[in-house]
């Protein structure tokens, strides 16, 4: 299974870039935009570094490539605070537009960066791990630190989603969060880890798809 959907998601990824650059040509928001495309990006390095596994064999080259992943999760992830703010500000939200309000989201996501790169990348220990045909680097042991940053930025992307379906705006932000949770917590039931990813890909398509959203009814005046 998963020697399938990774090859498949990295396709989908390239697919999800090219929608993204169109949907920044055709007027969405540069700031909004410009993070979608950096975690769209990243993830689709993750997915061709996991479809890589099934061909290449354990090396410390191909150990310090799976090395990429972590430190581009711990930078790029935090990222999605932002957006989700950025997400709430286009709709009008006043409290949003105020300074203390953009700090607060800088810091935070500042905050998360620092945390999980002290936590999880500066002394990387990787042990090699064969599973359902792939070859893949995890790291010894797990940090608490990911565990915080995953559960705030959850937390941003929910509330985002809600705000905005309240405020009469697009719903796939909210679904796609909902269903990136439910998914996450049933993907250790089923035993194959490739559907976690499945699940960001999901979540990653539904920001695209509110960004779509927001900038069609910006184009017309709604």
């Amino acid at each position: 299974m998963n020697a399938i959907l990774y090859p498949i998601l990295t396709v989908a990824y390239a697919g999800l870039l090219g929608w993204g650059i169109a949907i920044l040509r055709r007027g969405a928001p540069w700031s909004l935009s410009v993070m979608l495309l950096a975690v769209t990006a990243a993830l689709l390095w993750d997915n061709l570094v996991l479809s890589a596994g099934a061909w290449v064999r354990a090396s410390e080259g191909f150990e310090r490539v799976h090395s990429t992943r972590f430190l581009l999760h711990a930078c790029i992830t935090p990222l999605l605070v932002p957006v989700s703010y950025e997400f709430v500000r286009q709709t009008g939200a006043e409290w949003a537009n105020r300074p203390a309000a953009a700090l607060t989201v800088l810091l935070v996501t500042i905050g998360l960066i620092v945390l999980e790169l002290a936590a999880s990348v500066s002394r990387p220990r990787l042990r090699p791990v064969f599973e359902h045909g792939i070859l893949t680097y995890e790291p010894v042991g797990r940090s608490w630190a990911g565990g915080v940053m995953i559960a705030v930025v959850m937390a941003a992307l929910l509330a985002a989603g809600w705000i905005l379906l309240r405020r009469g705006g697009p719903s796939s932000l909210l679904a796609g969060s909902l269903i990136m949770l439910i998914g996450s917590a049933l993907v250790p039931l089923t035993g194959i880890p490739s559907l976690h990813n499945l699940f960001e890909f999901i979540l990653a398509a539904s920001l695209w798809a509110a960004a779509d959203r927001l900038a069609f009814r910006a184009r017309h005046g709604l």
